[in-house]
């Protein structure tokens, strides 16, 4: 029976779901071992034999596995290797995805209550919040980033005014549209730092 069925036969094991990341994300355990619980460190080991990463547990000791400093802890972390971290940026894209629906949902009840400026206006506004994560996600682009952190001007102005026209605005009402607001932010500022570090990368090569 070779290794790789003994993998399939294991499917909820942590060593069946080490096949599927790259080998860049295998040396990433190697390297930080002392995070990672001994059996996560024991599949690395033997998923980096198999892969022919190493050629013995003696090549750990070798300096291209040894431990890398940590990064400093920031509100915007980068993950231990570049895979991790252009796996964040990816998440970070689907989520401005979902703030791009946003307004859509929104143009939709306005264009049922028959206010079709303020229903265009929110489709347009979705439509370039959805192209410009598009946009960024393919290219890594720091123009894309910076738009799209120059559409949080108009995300906190459209914010106010629902929040204005509302009858009765509750303490509730004004939290809930504050905590999606400091959200937007987040993500779109996390995104141009990712967008950055990126540029930065691709120039050092």
């Amino acid at each position: 029976m070779t290794k790789q069925s003994t993998k399939k036969e294991n499917g909820n094991s942590f060593e069946y779901k080490l096949g599927e990341v790259s080998d860049e994300e295998i040396i990433s355990i190697l390297r930080y071992k002392e995070h990672f619980q001994k059996k996560a460190v024991k599949a690395a080991v033997k998923e980096a034999l198999y892969r022919g990463i190493i050629k013995s547990v003696n090549d750990l000791e070798k300096k291209e596995f040894q431990p890398q400093p940590l990064q400093p802890k920031t509100i915007f972390p980068l993950g231990t290797s570049d895979a991790y971290t252009f796996g964040i940026f990816k998440s970070l894209c689907r989520i401005s995805y979902g703030f791009g629906l946003l307004p859509i949902v929104y143009a939709t009840f306005q264009f049922l209550r028959h206010h079709y400026v303020n229903g265009i206006t929110a489709s347009l506004a979705g439509i370039a919040i959805i192209f410009i994560v598009y946009k960024l996600e393919k290219t890594l682009s720091r123009q894309y980033s910076n738009y799209l952190l120059l559409l949080n001007i108009p995300a906190v102005i459209i914010a106010v005014l629902h929040l204005q026209s509302l009858r009765a605005p509750t303490i509730m009402d004004g939290f809930a549209i504050s905590i999606v607001i400091a959200v937007i932010v987040y993500v779109t500022l996390y995104l141009r730092k990712l967008t950055r570090y990126f540029n930065m990368r691709n120039n050092e090569k």
